[in-house]
């Protein structure tokens, strides 16, 4: 990594960085249950809000910040929604894990409601879709998008260094593309350092512990995986096996949309029951293998902002690759907004190292041992001997880690002295401690946590829920900050209404329109 470095020795990485949260929080009553209220009128509309909406649950919240160059400034503006939210919530309180329990049925979980519009109803019957082929349990485990891309001006210098004769846009797409192929080879590092739900309440599951290979915690109902970090990202999580026939090339936009589209349009006999025999109502978008892209599960996304009724597809092959999406971080339940700045520093340097270190081809066999990579670490990462394929053999994943972190501080000192601070090495010195010493971790600090406190899963949770909520219910909100707050939610509900309001066909109509112009 020196030398590609040295050749950017003359570009400020550090003023080119940009960033974005958008970070799910579920609600919970005082003593644990999933919500059933309807998303608060005091927060706006789900469908229009840019900063707080909604994912699969009206309990499920999403909170979105803008793109930032200073992550300080993105995670006091998350910390701020966190804080107007909660007050407005009543006495529910903020979930401070990624892994849900259910303590009713799943039939009890609403799904988002987005109002009567065309594109509202949409997105309300593309959830009925999720419920009615994976269940809602895993719709309901949260996590963390880190949006992240480099300026234009940063691509403009870097295009004429590596001489390529490209456009600026094949160019930032090329690289762009080339760093998910890393994300996904080094994936499992992100479960590794960040993973936050080491176990699970006996609730969330549907079949037997033994079925999974699960082990008794306690006697209480947690279950765990010995040396496991990110339940999440594993099969039991927000994963689905039978996405597995779906075939994903990330070496270019046209393969990626390709395969996209295939999936979208190749009729699944499985979900055909899901229709129903009254074709006025829709219980899916379509019975295709996937609804729509966005139901593709990955850890890692290309992205480019959408155009009203513009697919994430279409964007992409008529204006390229804008950001990626790292949607592979668990909610940190020691951080009151659920990640904390020496995370984003290190997601910043890790996510430079993905798109300078150059990546050959992605094919088929490799992406599915790149997975079950993350899979093995996710379940079992923080054991010593664990070992993992790195592209060409098994080795040990102690090993490796120590590899990346050394080209992984080498990119944080050349950003600490544009910045005259040493704060992206000392988050990375930080990390690279716990490669060693798995107490550091957060998957073992829970574990150890519940251990000592003699409390389960569940308990170990809401406790510090309470206590997170608690903290920013009674933080001090600047009056400036609230009133914006206050006029995005009253602008938003009047966006809604405009929506409604100028709807000219139904949604049968709506929807084979919106098919046809994305195809």
């Amino acid at each position: 990594m020196k030398a590609v470095l040295n050749q950017l020795k003359n570009i400020n990485i550090s003023s080119e960085l940009r960033r974005g949260l958008e970070k799910e929080s579920l609600r919970v009553s005082p003593e644990g249950y999933i919500s059933e209220k309807p998303h608060m009128e005091s927060l706006g509309s789900a469908l229009t809000h840019p900063f707080i909406t909604t994912d699969y649950s009206e309990a499920l919240l999403e909170f979105v910040t803008p793109i930032y160059n200073d992550p300080k400034k993105m995670l006091t503006f998350l910390e701020e929604l966190h804080i107007y939210t909660l007050k407005n919530m009543g006495n529910e309180v903020l979930w401070a894990n990624s892994m849900p329990c259910l303590l009713k049925k799943e039939e009890t979980i609403p799904i988002a409601n987005y109002g009567s519009s065309n594109i509202g109803t949409m997105k309300s019957v593309y959830r009925k879709g999720l419920k009615a082929r994976y269940g809602s349990a895993m719709q309901v485990i949260s996590g963390i998008h880190f949006n992240f891309s480099l300026t234009d001006n940063f691509f403009e210098k870097y295009q004429e260094i590596k001489e390529d004769n490209s456009s600026l846009q094949n160019f930032k797409s090329a690289r762009y593309m080339n760093a998910t192929r890393n994300i996904h080879r080094f994936s499992w590092l992100i479960p590794f350092l960040f993973g936050s739900s080491p176990a699970i309440c006996r609730s969330f599951l549907n079949k037997a512990p033994k079925d999974f290979g699960l082990q008794e915690f306690d006697d209480k109902g947690t279950l765990f995986f010995e040396g496991a970090t990110s339940l999440r990202l594993s099969n039991l999580g927000y994963t689905n096996s039978s996405q597995n026939k779906i075939k994903i090339c990330y070496n270019e936009i046209d393969s990626y949309a390709k395969g996209l589209r295939e999936a979208i349009t190749t009729p699944e006999p499985s979900y055909e029951k899901i229709n129903g025999s009254d074709p006025s109502i829709f219980n899916q978008l379509n019975s295709n293998i996937l609804q729509i892209e966005n139901e593709y599960y990955s850890g890692v996304r290309p992205k480019r902002v959408t155009n009203s009724g513009e697919s994430p597809t279409n964007a992409l092959l008529k204006r390229g690759v804008e950001y990626i999406e790292l949607r592979s971080v668990d909610v940190n339940p020691y951080s009151p907004i659920g990640i904390d700045l020496e995370q984003v520093l290190f997601l910043d340097v890790f996510l430079v190292y993905c798109i300078l270190k150059d990546h050959d081809g992605l094919c088929e066999e490799r992406t599915k041992r790149f997975r079950e990579n993350q899979e093995s670490v996710a379940r079992h990462g923080r054991q010593k001997n664990l070992t993992l394929f790195n592209g060409t053999e098994e080795v040990s994943a102690i090993t490796w880690a120590q590899e990346c972190f050394e080209a992984f501080l080498e990119i944080a000192e050349k950003i600490d002295l544009e910045r005259g601070n040493s704060e992206y090495s000392n988050a990375v010195l930080k990390f690279s401690k716990s490669i060693d010493d798995t107490s550091k971790l957060n998957s073992e600090r829970i574990l150890n946590e519940m251990q000592e406190k003699n409390k389960c899963f569940f308990s170990h949770t809401l406790s510090r829920s309470h206590k997170i909520s608690d903290e920013l219910r009674s933080a001090e909100l600047d009056s400036q900050v609230e009133a914006e707050l206050i006029n995005e939610a009253k602008n938003s509900l009047q966006k809604q209404r405009e929506i409604e309001s100028s709807d000219k066909t139904n949604f049968s109509e709506f929807l084979d329109q919106y098919f046809k112009q994305n195809m």
